[in-house]
């Protein structure tokens, strides 16, 4: 699962940068997408780290506009690797969500025979 991560981490960058030599309608799917891949098998910490990664990326990437020559470029890059880390953070979300749920109901009666995971 880890090499699966990094490839989609990968492919994200890829994409981030491509994003500020091409305009696609495509990119910003991909980069949800593979944002999302590259979260999976996170823990908790790294996904905490990536949640202020994300505030970052989204709040900070229109600040590089102002360096002449190469501004709108870097902008549009981490522009795009802050899109990458929305998608990593509903993946993320999702995840986590997913395992508390399950953790309430498996936890609350467990002798209802519906709540308790069968044995193989």
């Amino acid at each position: 699962m880890s090499k699966l991560s990094a490839v989609g981490r990968l492919l994200a960058v890829v994409v981030a940068i491509a994003s500020a030599f091409v305009q696609s309608p495509i990119i910003a799917p991909l980069l949800l997408i593979f944002g999302g891949i590259a979260a999976i098998g996170n823990t908790p910490d790294r996904n905490a780290k990536n949640y202020m990664i994300t505030v970052v990326l989204i709040l900070g990437a229109s600040a590089l506009q102002g360096f002449p020559y190469v501004g709108t470029a870097l902008a549009t890059i981490f522009e795009s690797l802050g899109m990458a880390f929305v998608g990593a953070s509903i993946i993320a979300i999702t995840i986590t969500l997913e395992q508390r749920i399950v953790r309430d109901w498996l936890s609350r009666d467990a002798s209802s025979p519906a709540l308790t995971p069968k044995k193989a």
